[in-house]
């Protein structure tokens, strides 16, 4: 009886651990380890069936204004609610991840074209602009999106997370509540 309580304390442990290094403790959203994985099961997917994956890095915009205002509390519950909001519009096979503080990665697959990747970031853009619910008075925030498209932007996954990020910090330069798409084949020319 001893040895089956013990082995289910530690299995509960080991539930736990992996929880913890998947699942961020407070949204609930994937964490970058899990994120890794799916970036390269995304791209594995994406040569398979011909298409486009977007690689997309958000930044909150206004975000430490929250914090300042009403406390890291309030803060929190916003960072719950725009990941419930970006959960609610994602498809089965996206993926969408907190890497930390307001820096979220979204994982879009199965896109015919350029197009149809551009309209699901502006649906993206809406649903987090509506008004917060969360806090003490009607507040509503915005997000900058930097975003890398696969196989145009052709890389491994560490660099096409770094390509998002920075097409996201020309998002913010570029007066924030908007999006950057990375430019490969500019990079490529850059370079040579």
């Amino acid at each position: 009886m001893a040895v089956f309580s013990d082995i289910g304390r530690l299995k509960a442990q080991e539930t736990q651990l992996t929880k913890m290094a998947y699942y961020d403790s407070l949204s609930e959203l994937h964490t970058g380890t899990l994120l890794a994985d799916r970036l390269i099961q995304g791209i594995a997917q994406t040569r398979r069936n011909a298409s486009l994956m977007a690689i997309c890095y958000l930044d909150l915009d206004g975000f430490k204004a929250v914090n300042d205002t009403w406390g890291h509390g309030a803060g929190d519950m916003v960072l719950i609610e725009v990941a419930n909001r970006m959960r609610q519009i994602m498809r089965g096979g996206d993926t969408v991840a907190r890497l930390g503080g307001d820096e979220f990665v979204l994982l879009l697959l199965g896109f015919a074209n350029e197009n149809e990747c551009k309209e699901a970031i502006g649906r993206l853009q809406q649903q987090i602009a509506q008004p917060l619910t969360v806090l003490p008075e009607a507040l509503s925030i915005s997000a900058s999106v930097g975003v890398t498209l696969f196989p145009f932007d052709d890389e491994d996954p560490d660099t096409l997370l770094r390509h998002a990020d920075q097409a996201m910090y020309r998002a913010k330069q570029a007066g924030k509540n908007c999006y950057q798409i990375f430019d490969a084949e500019q990079d490529r020319h850059t370079r040579s």
